[in-house]
């Protein structure tokens, strides 16, 4: 699709770069995914469509604009010019005209009045004074007011706009510019204020805030009045300098669109006194005739000066009156200050003010024509009060006066009009009338002609309600009046609509321009107001339209529809769609049904109410006519069409001529094309109606369910008893979500406004037209599309075999065994989406490397997948099993924050659900109004949700501005209450009263001793927190003993402050940059342990854009029109400065492993942290969709730097500043072509935006090299050089340049200890990722070492992948890296694939390219002993000799311990030997252990069973079993008394950072060696560098020395070791004088690791059971004659039936055929037949179920024929003809045969069977040699039969195992 714009240094495109330019997003990819094609960018569309119009350029000067409801058009000045507007232009439309100055700040709903302005004074309107208006956004309200008084005490007539809190920021200063008579008028679009509840919505609650203030108080009831009192307002402020609050109702009055005479410029100038302007300016601050004005006063003074300016308000209302019969007598409208209307002799009346007083007129009227005598009188002048007009304006008649307010003013006796008017009754001794008041539309809650009618019904009983509220069912103080049936008191002829539309699909604007064109086109009248609930994206949608030939004054909504449209088709479903549907009237619908469809598709309700209503029912299938058309889902033009056929509100063809027209002009500038398809669509749509006749038995249908429960009525005080989700759901969610919220009851609420969390997930919105599928065979099973999912629809689950058995047949064919080691190698993974919680904003699918998700059509994924997610979500939650603190692992945490309500594409939600993910459980969060306030907690959808203990965020919102202090004051509260109850623990256990349990009070002197010493809080390796573990081990002992003693029950109440809450304050940079600025600097600059996290959007993005001081330079906003010319505050300098603040700038969708680490950081910080993240929004001007690349781009051209910035590292004498994202690496002005918000600056006035973004450039430029400086590691220096200008001077040749390429960390993590290792060995060196370092410069160097990670399956690390494209360039010379010395070290998991294959593919390129290898590549293996530590500790020493470094570091110091222990006591461990369990481990009862050789047979074989009925367990064939070994317990007590150590001590382990072991919380020294550490191991090189640092003697400290530094000596000496298998405790009795302290041994010795055996057994055989077969491994020490047994096998041989050991099943390389047909060739040596056992058994078990299999041979070797394991077994499953045994036992015989033999001599069979039946070959035995010597037989087979020689047998046998026909399963 072309899109307009000119040419320009942006792009031929104008900065709106089309989907095929997009950079590596390529269009053949996303095409294959269903991506790209623009049905994801909707909402942007929308957006930029409103823009554009927006931007209409004036013709010439002095014509009056109007903002027409999304779009500008200029009115000619004539007198009596129509237009078609809302309350909020008509007050704008004024105040431009008579004012020279505006500060505004954005606050719904005001927020327009400030915009307008601002874009008509940048497009060059010129006001009433022959200027334009300045307008400047300040910082908050309260600025604002703080500018607007400055400026009127400078001489100038300024205004401001605003709303509800924002007008209280303003009282102190509307008291001064009241107090100094300064004129000024003010309009507000009234709101409630937030007591219970935010509500946006209109009432009187602020603007009666004010009304001490001394300002005047003019009320507006409707559009046409806001124009004419806002002219009076600033006519009488500017004669006689009182300032006026103008006022109309938010929403009803400022939103609604109705047919207004518009006032012109040059009329308004014709009421100006000009006089009143000049004294004005002479009466202003001045220097030539100054004076002094805000003294301060002493009480002697101070009341005379107050009752000074009394005269400024005598005889104000008569001014008032006098500026009214001004302009009525010019533009002959009829005004009063206080109108009645209704009958002259009326009774009853009701005394109002704003637009309830119009539907109160209406429905007097109306009754007045029934012969009712009743009358309204309407309130404009509330302040002053003219008792005289107000009596003046009552007909005498009046014996019952009804007040209404607006508000509501607790526990005063009466609201304040009511006072006003009993005030005056009184005054003038009137107690002959009774008056009494009530509440009404509070809230914007609607006010309707039916309840007008309860009140005068209400003042006609004998004995009225003294005080009573309307429009509510007040069930609880039964204050509420009953309100009848509809009253219809419109005038005859006027047609009424409602269109239900999809937040986002166009129906808005579409109804917006159907007004505009029937009231501006025809002599109709029109109005419109509009319904939207709090979704951002996808929300329902009501729009209210009326026509008539007369003026509607209605200010209510439809509740009797002559037409009514339904634009989504699920919302029959969802809603009462025919509710309000008129007798007669027309329903269309729109849904892509067939009309047979209907019976099923719609609702018994709405068939029945069609019947009965005889209503005319359509179907047309908008959707597909717009994709037809070129339209995607763009239907409002359509739509449209039908509207104008249907409705019959003017004739179709003058209404299509008119539509063409506003479509050439809406469209015209994105192209001729464009334009044609929305005609296109306009055109074909009248074909595509479909009348259904609606049949006569729909009358007759019943409705299920129809009648509702009746409250049960509440006695006495109530309580505040919070509701359950499901209830509150069933209570209040269901019918505000059915669009029936005002019929709830007072008791359906919880006073204070508490909700319940978790309520979101009952909405099941299915807004996407497209979701995500998964294909899981693609699937590398990274978790991206989980982290980057904005709406937690897309989510990984783990399950067990077990629990698949009851899953869907769909889930569990999708699910897949999960990859990563530990506790996830005995689980199944699936990735599963959410099919109606899914927006379709296809980030998932983007982000995926695999592209293992593609879109499909919601309907069918909806069919599909339902069940599977309902599924998903009964399993159980894992995530406290797996490490939360990498991105794979934080993705199987719960998500705290799902289904919300924000934009589709969100760049907000997915930082803050990681952080509920990080802390949820245990986090409280102070949410700043705005974005993340509206889509996280828009009553009664709640996002915000519990895990299955309950336990979830803590989520409260005070205010917009103070959220910094709020949040602190939480923290602070926290704080006294958990040293509370530290001083009850103290004071429990000092009392010898109280009698505990000793692991009662074992635990709570842990929790003393940690409290009293400050210890903030740790997070333990998995990253759960310490004291949220102390809890939960507390409460149930608390539980348990609460009723021993009252100070235990004391703490068992006060259980709740066991735990550390993570304290979270959010926002948004419109409050962290703007108005709650102060507040967050003074938090900071506290020593409090809170955590700020801003999401910058860089605007106001929840009031529509405004800028804010988080816009960047050059950037167009709202209130910034011609772009902003200031740069940005750089909030992040600015916190560093303190240097007590823990500061991170992050970016999800770019680097999430390094926000991760940010947030973990910044909670286990101990003071205030700030982070700072970049929120991609759809305010800034491109397609949500993009967001991940776009942010790519943000990052690498500099304009969002990702650091961190941590004090801690500071205080260890480290540089605390770490840039995460070193290099620009982007073109900036690349990346702001494709926002909008810089390209319409570009597009309006290129000279300017070309100077404004060569200035950002700049400003970029300075800050990243600010900030490399300040990752330098010499601070001093580098800071010097910076001064000199020198700062890049030094060359790095000289050093070794260490380069990492990381996915989760690792690898970074090793390259810089890497570096600090070379430092320490007298070496510079340097260290970065691979993208960062500049590529030219690799030649340069003389040393690279490369440290690089594998990620997914064979992936590329993110923060490498550039590099390496650059490297594969064909343009590299081969000898470009010739000067260049180079080792790689890869790290990965041998479990994948590609194991390492990112560390190859550098290692072979670095050679190809010149690069001279020093050594040969390392490899780390998650699956070795010790991790990747095992091959990196021995790849190190290696690298040190290459370099010619010492094997010993220059400084020798012990490092700090990576744990800290202390002990609790001795006795009883405080937890038993069973339930150590290692993580991934599951606890396996042994059944049978018994020998499979003859006894004292020289080798011991065993047979092991072990039960898994019962557990979580479960396997398949080919898998192994993972034991893990537990050390002799008299080989313990002996090694621990050799230490030194007392083995019944009892422990407390607290890991700290750098642990890498995992360690039990509490046990005993015991255990710590027992069931642990891994003592009696192998020691590597490591472990004698870090020994000798504990050495006392020297002689033992120069031994252990030479072992690490490799001389000779040391070599003889680690030879000796290695020989006689020295283990741990072995070389700590060799050097007795070496005993380093527990908290050392912790890190220098590994834990033990399980050893793997393959299963010997088939779960088709042995479902309830696992069995092995082990040969016990045992080896004589040389020097000693000791016999050891291995550690694994000797323990499992001491083990007797009945005992538990620890276990884990894994997965190995054998996969079996899918087609049980084809043939299996298995050779196995020893114990190796193990695996061919079980799969021998599988074929066995399915030919006996009569399933046909295929030949099955088994090669079997061992020395003698009494190793012929299972013989038996085996020869009866020949006899049953399945198998074919070939058996060869190489020493029964003086010739020595060999299993490879036997395959040669059966080479016919086995070559006919691999290559002629597609057969399948294994191998099982030791690596050492047979492996080797059975490929080559198996060689030989090929070369003999297929008659080939040496290579092209290779070749075939390499062909077999690239398609996984060929796998060995080797031990060594």
């Amino acid at each position: 699709m072309a899109l307009r714009g000119q040419t320009t240094p942006f792009g031929p495109y104008g900065g709106l770069v089309p989907a095929e330019e997009r950079q590596s997003e390529n269009p053949e990819r996303l095409a294959a995914l269903g991506a790209g094609d623009g049905s994801a960018d909707v909402e942007y569309e929308q957006f930029l469509k409103a823009k554009e119009v927006q931007r209409a350029m004036f013709k010439a000067e002095n014509k009056t604009i109007v903002h027409q409801c999304a779009d500008t058009d200029m009115i000619q000045p004539n007198e009596g010019s129509i237009a078609c507007i809302d309350g909020n232009q008509a007050a704008a439309h004024v105040a431009y005209a008579l004012s020279d100055c505006a500060f505004i700040y954005p606050i719904t709903p005001s927020s327009p009045m400030g915009e307008m302005v601002d874009e008509w004074a940048a497009q060059g309107l010129i006001n009433c004074y022959g200027q334009k208006l300045s307008v400047t956004e300040m910082q908050s309200e309260a600025g604002a007011a703080g500018a607007l008084h400055g400026s009127l005490k400078a001489g100038a007539f300024s205004t401001t706009f605003t709303a509800s809190q924002g007008l209280l920021l303003m009282i102190p200063n509307m008291y001064k510019i009241a107090g100094e008579l300064l004129p000024c008028v003010m309009h507000v679009a009234a709101r409630a204020l937030a007591g219970q509840a935010l509500s946006i919505f209109g009432d009187h609650s602020d603007v009666m805030a004010c009304r001490a203030t001394g300002w005047a108080m003019l009320a507006s009831e409707s559009v046409e009045m806001v124009q004419y009192n806002a002219l009076v307002a600033h006519l009488v402020s500017m004669e006689r300098r009182v300032p006026v609050q103008h006022f109309f109702d938010g929403f009803r009055t400022s939103h609604e669109v109705n047919k207004v005479k518009l006032i012109d410029y040059n009329t308004m100038k014709q009421f100006i006194n000009w006089d009143a302007v000049k004294e004005h300016h002479e009466l202003a601050m001045n220097p030539r005739h100054p004076h002094v004005q805000g003294t301060s006063q002493g009480p002697d003074i101070f009341f005379q000066c107050v009752e000074a300016g009394n005269t400024f308000y005598d005889g104000l209302a008569d001014l008032f009156e006098a500026k009214s019969r001004l302009v009525e007598e010019k533009l002959g409208v009829h005004y009063a200050l206080y109108a009645y209307e209704g009958h002259p002799e009326a009774k009853h009346v009701i005394v109002v003010m704003g637009s309830g007083a119009v539907t109160c007129s209406e429905t007097a009227q109306y009754l007045q024509e029934k012969g009712q005598k009743v009358g309204v009188l309407k309130v404009r002048l509330f302040r002053p009060w003219s008792r005289e007009r107000f009596m003046a304006a009552l007909p005498k008649t009046t014996e019952r006066i009804c007040v209404l307010d607006r508000t509501k003013e607790p526990g005063s006796q009466g609201e304040p009009l009511q006072l006003e008017v009993s005030t005056t009754l009184q005054l003038l001794s009137r107690s002959d009338l009774v008056c009494i008041g009530g509440r009404y539309g509070l809230g914007s809650k609607e006010f309707t002609p039916n309840m007008v009618l309860s009140i005068y019904e209400n003042l006609a009983q004998d004995s009225p309600k003294p005080r009573f509220t309307v429009g509510i069912t007040d069930d609880v103080t039964k204050l509420s009046l009953p309100v009848g049936d509809w009253l219809d008191v419109l005038p005859k002829g006027t047609t009424e609509c409602m269109f239900y539309g999809l937040g986002s699909d166009g129906t808005v604007g579409a109804n917006k321009s159907a007004v505009k064109m029937i009231a501006l086109g025809t002599e109709l009248y029109a109005q419109a107001y509009f319904e939207y609930d709090a979704k951002k994206s996808g929300g329902v949608t009501i729009s209210h339209l009326r026509f008539g030939p007369k003026p509607i004054h209605a200010p209510y909504n439809v509740r009797s529809a002559d037409y009514l449209a339904v634009h989504k088709a699920s919302y029959v479903a969802n809603y009462d769609m025919t509710r309000y549907l008129k007798p007669n009237g027309v329903c269309v619908i729109n849904c892509s049904w067939a009309i047979q469809d209907l019976e099923a598709q719609l609702p018994a309700k709405m068939r029945r109410d069609l019947a009965v209503k005889k209503a005319k029912l359509f179907l047309i299938d908008a959707t597909a006519i717009g994709v037809k058309a070129g339209l995607g889902k763009r239907i409002n033009m359509i739509m449209q069409t039908v509207f104008f056929k249907l409705s019959g509100v003017m004739p179709f063809e003058a209404a299509i001529e008119m539509l063409k027209k506003s479509i050439k002009k809406m469209y015209g500038k994105k192209g001729d094309k464009v334009v044609q398809m929305n005609i296109d669509g306009v055109d074909a749509s009248v074909s595509g109606i479909v009348e259904v006749p609606v049949p006569d038995a729909w009358a007759s249908l019943s409705v299920p369910g129809e009648e509702r429960s009746v409250a049960v009525e509440s006695k006495g005080p109530r309580k505040i008893v919070d509701l359950a989700p499901k209830e509150f759901a069933d209570s209040v969610q269901f019918p505000c979500n059915n669009l029936d919220g005002n019929s709830l009851p007072v008791s359906s609420f919880v006073p204070g406004g508490r909700v319940p969390l978790g309520t979101s997930q009952f909405e099941k919105r299915g807004i996407a037209i497209n979701v995500p599928r998964v294909d899981m065979d693609l699937c590398t099973q990274c978790n991206k599309c989980s982290l980057i999912c904005p709406h937690a629809a897309v989510r990984p689950f783990l399950a067990t075999t077990q629990e698949l058995s009851k899953a869907p047949a769909d889930f569990r064919a999708g699910s897949r065994a999960a990859i990563g080691g530990g506790v996830l190698d005995s689980l199944q993974y699936r990735i599963q989406v959410s099919p109606l919680d899914c927006t379709g904003c296809e980030l998932c699918v983007r982000i995926c490397p695999a592209d293992a998700l593609k879109l499909a059509e919601a309907g069918k994924v909806v069919q599909e997948e339902k069940a599977n997610w309902d599924f998903a979500l009964t399993l159980p939650e894992r995530g406290d099993e797996l490490d939360k603190t990498t991105v794979k692992g934080s993705q199987f945490q719960k998500p705290f924050l799902e289904f919300s309500g924000a934009c589709e594409g969100c760049g907000e939600t997915p930082h803050v659900k990681l952080m509920t993910q990080l802390f949820g459980e245990r986090l409280v969060i102070a949410n700043a109004t705005g974005c993340s306030s509206i889509w996280g907690a828009s009553n009664p959808s709640i996002p915000y949700t519990v895990n299955s203990k309950g336990e979830g965020p803590a989520w409260a919102n005070s205010l917009f501005e103070d959220n910094a202090e709020f949040g602190f004051g939480m923290r602070k509260a926290f704080k006294q209450r958990r040293d509370h109850l530290a001083l009850q623990v103290e004071e429990t256990l000092g009392d010898k009263t109280v009698v505990m349990s000793e692991e009662l009070r074992s635990a709570l002197n842990q929790y003393l001793v940690m409290r009293k010493e400050n210890m903030h809080d740790l997070l333990l390796p998995r990253g759960r927190s310490i004291y949220h573990q102390m809890m939960e081990k507390l409460v149930p002992l608390l539980e348990k003993e609460k009723g021993t003693h009252a100070k235990i029950k004391n703490l068992h109440d006060l259980q709740d402050m066991f735990g550390r809450s993570s304290f979270w304050i959010v926002g948004g940079d419109g409050w962290a940059y703007d108005i709650g600025y102060g507040g967050l600097d003074h938090v900071i600059a506290s020593e409090e342990h809170v955590n700020i996290l801003v999401l910058d959007t860089e605007m106001y993005s929840n009031t529509g854009g405004q800028a804010s001081k988080a816009t960047p330079k050059g950037a167009m906003a709202k209130f910034a029109e011609g772009g902003k010319l200031t740069q940005k505050k750089d909030m992040g300098q600015l916190a560093m400065t303190y240097k007590n603040v823990y500061v991170a700038s992050i970016c999800v969708h770019v680097n999430p492993q390094q926000a991760v680490r940010a947030m973990i950081e910044a909670d286990a910080y101990a003071g205030p942290s700030l982070i700072l993240a970049y929120a991609p929004c759809i305010s800034q001007g491109y397609p949500m969709a993009e967001s991940i690349q776009h942010c790519q781009m943000a990052v690498d051209s500099g304009y969002w730097p990702l650091y961190r910035y941590n004090p801690d590292l500071a205080a260890q004498h480290n540089n605390p500043f770490q840039l995460d994202s070193k290099k620009i690496k982007g073109d900036l002005f690349k990346f702001l072509a494709k926002e909008n918000r810089f390209a319409a600056v570009m597009r309006r006035d290129p000279k300017i935006a070309q100077e404004l973004d060569d200035k950002l450039q700049q400003n970029v430029v300075q800050k990243n090299h600010l900030l490399q400086v300040l990752n330098k590691e010499d601070l001093d220096g580098q800071f010097s050089k910076l001064v000199e200008g020198l700062s890049d001077a030094s060359s790095t040749s000289d050093m070794v340049t260490v380069l990492y390429g990381s996915e989760t960390g690792n690898a970074e993590e090793q390259a810089k200890n890497l570096m600090q290792d070379i430092r320490a060995r007298g070496l510079k060196a340097q260290v970065s990722s691979l993208d960062d370092f500049d590529f030219e410069e690799l030649p340069n160097q003389k040393i690279v070492i490369l440290v690089v990670s594998t990620c997914g399956l064979g992936e590329i690390p993110a923060n490498c992948k550039q590099t390496w494209m650059k490297l594969q360039s064909q343009d590299l010379p081969m000898s470009w890296l010739s000067g260049t010395k180079f080792a790689v070290f890869g790290l990965g998991d041998s479990t994948y694939s590609q194991f390492c294959v990112a560390a190859i593919q550098f290692d072979t390129r670095f050679g190809e390219l010149g690069g001279q290898r020093m050594l040969p590549r390392g490899v780390g293996d998650d699956r070795d002993e010790d991790r990747y530590y095992t091959g990196w500790e021995a790849w190190l020493p290696e690298l040190w000799k290459a370099l010619g470094l010492p094997q010993m570091p220059l400084t020798q110091e012990a490092p700090a311990p990576c744990y800290r222990v202390d002990v609790s006591g001795t006795g009883k461990p405080p937890v038993s030997d069973d339930d150590i369990v290692p993580p991934g481990a599951s606890k396996l009862q042994l059944l049978h252990n018994s020998l499979l050789v003859p006894e004292k047979y020289d080798r011991d074989i065993r047979h092991y069973e072990f039960k898994i009925e019962g557990t979580p367990v479960s396997y398949k064939t080919g898998d192994s079993l993972a034991v893990w070994p537990r050390n002799p317990i008299d080989k313990v007590e002996e090694f621990c008394k050799m230490m030194g150590f007392d083995a019944t001590q009892n422990l407390r382990v607290l890991p700290q950072e750098g642990a890498r072991n995992w360690c039990p919380q509490e046990l005993s020294v015991r255990q710590l060696f027992s069931h642990v550490l891994d003592v009696f191991g192998k020691p590597n090189r490591k472990f004698f560098e870090t020994l000798s640092f504990f050495a006392k003697e020297e002689a033992d400290k120069k031994a252990l020395r030479s072992v690490v530094e490799n001389g000779s000596e040391g070599q003889a000496l680690y030879r000796d070791l290695t020989h006689d298998f020295a283990h741990h405790a072995d070389v700590f009795k060799k050097f007795p004088s070496a005993r380093p302290p527990i908290e050392q041994l912790l890190n220098m010795i590994p834990v033990l690791k399980p050893r793997s055996y393959s299963i010997a057994s088939s779960p088709m055989m042995h479902p309830e059971k696992i069995q092995l077969c082990v040969v016990l491994v045992d080896w004589t020490v040389e020097s000693t004659q000791e016999l050891r047994l291995g550690e694994a096998t000797g323990y499992m041989r001491q083990q007797q039936p009945g005992a538990t050991l620890m276990c884990a099943v894994r997965q190995s390389a054998i996969v079996l055929p899918k087609d049980p047909t084809k043939p299996v060739i298995m050779a196995g040596m020893g114990t190796g037949l193990a695996p061919w056992r079980a799969v021998t058994q599988e074929r066995i078990c399915q030919h006996r179920q009569g399933l046909k299999v295929g030949p099955c041979h088994l090669f079997f070797g061992a020395r003698y024929a009494a190793e012929y394991l299972y013989r038996d077994e085996f020869e009866g499953y020949v006899k049953e003809g399945v198998l074919s045994m070939h058996t060869a036992f190489s020493r029964e015989q003086a010739r020595k045969i060999y299993v490879q033999h036997k395959i040669v001599e059966a080479g016919k069979e086995v070559h006919e069977c691999m290559l002629q039946q597609e057969g399948h070959f294994y191998v099982c035995g030791s690596a050492r040699q047979v492996p080797e010597d059975i490929y080559t037989a198996m060689k030989e087979v090929m070369m003999a039969n297929e008659r080939v020689g040496e290579d092209d047998a290779e070749a075939i046998l390499s062909n077999l195992k690239m398609e996984g026909r060929y796998t060995v399963e080797a031990w060594s």
